[in-house]
């Protein structure tokens, strides 16, 4: 179940149920916390003392699902709870002042473990293609994390997903399960104001990238590039050993489903150009790259775990074709 999403679970999407089928159509225009009443996210999280023979453990408790009486995990006992209606309030905060965005995702996985929202901003243009910001907003209820906003951008016009704006998750914010968790919505609207400055350098990055047309050679020789600089070595091209075999497999498979994704996207009218090679390898570092855990898969999408290795895809293909 790499989705993630169980029989406890919801996921809703506005005008989808997602690529696995699983989640439910969301509303377009509700706020946070209208969508969380609607997808029944709105259950708590409860402490419970951890007890045994010999009586009760005073380090630790655990964390228990109220709809259901599922343990979602064990922490300390100075861990703070940050529940599903808290986090949608402070979504719904964002709204305010010049911040235009409205709430696109909202959900749970595993078991209601980790929960997150979806935020789309205002729309614009890089590269060519016309893209959405997004700021994803991520709680645990298991101990295994901290509360979290980053932004991200997605394009719709061609297939693609541009994800190399990942990179700026360290203008985002995180805040531990303590005593001081505290979400300040000044800092937030910070976090807001220097991510749009950040993308107005991505734009203009993006847009040199488009007006350079490639040629085949150097689309393979970004690719080989992207791909050497993400796993650490240089592709063996003539192995001696069955490790250098193994290695030289995966690379070639990467790079034919690197090349299989920027010409299915010449295919649907997109010009043969530096941005659209540099995409087609972050492509390959969100969908594939590191995926083969299976149930990590999904996870690492939506919290955006694959940012680092995204932004050096696009780096190093700017640094190739500039």
């Amino acid at each position: 179940m790499a989705h993630q999403i169980t029989d406890s679970d919801t996921v809703g999407i506005v005008g989808s149920t997602g690529w696995h089928g699983l989640g439910k159509v969301m509303q377009a225009g509700q706020t946070a916390l209208q969508a969380l009443e609607a997808l029944k996210l709105d259950w708590t999280v409860d402490e419970a003392t951890i007890s045994y023979a010999g009586g009760d453990i005073n380090t630790h408790k655990a964390l228990v699902r109220n709809d259901n009486a599922a343990l979602m995990g064990v922490v300390g006992v100075n861990y703070q709870i940050l529940q599903n209606r808290t986090l949608a309030a402070l979504a719904d905060s964002l709204s305010e002042g010049d911040n235009e965005v409205s709430v696109d995702t909202m959900g749970s996985l595993a078991g209601g473990q980790l929960v997150f929202i979806g935020l789309r901003g205002e729309n614009t243009v890089i590269g060519g293609d016309e893209a959405y910001q997004f700021l994803v907003l991520k709680n645990t209820h298991n101990g295994s994390g901290s509360v979290r906003l980053h932004p991200t951008m997605t394009r719709v016009v061609c297939a693609n997903t541009y994800a190399g704006s990942d990179a700026d998750a360290a203008l985002g914010y995180a805040w531990k399960h303590t005593s001081g968790l505290m979400l300040r919505q000044d800092e937030i609207v910070d976090t807001l104001r220097q991510w749009r400055s950040r993308m107005t350098l991505i734009k203009r990055e993006a847009d040199a990238l488009a007006g350079i047309d490639v040629t085949a050679e150097r689309v393979s020789a970004v690719m080989v590039a992207v791909y050497e600089s993400t796993v650490g070595y240089a592709i063996p091209l003539s192995p001696t050993n069955g490790t250098e075999q193994r290695r030289l497999m995966r690379a070639t498979e990467a790079l034919a489903y690197m090349q299989n994704v920027f010409d299915k996207e010449r295919a649907a009218g997109c010009r043969p150009s530096a941005w659209l090679a540099a995409q087609a390898t972050t492509n390959w570092v969100q969908h594939v790259y590191g995926t083969s855990e299976g149930e990590a898969r999904a996870a690492s999408t939506v919290w955006g775990q694959k940012a680092e290795d995204s932004a050096r895809a696009v780096a190093v293909a700017a640094k190739l074709l500039a």
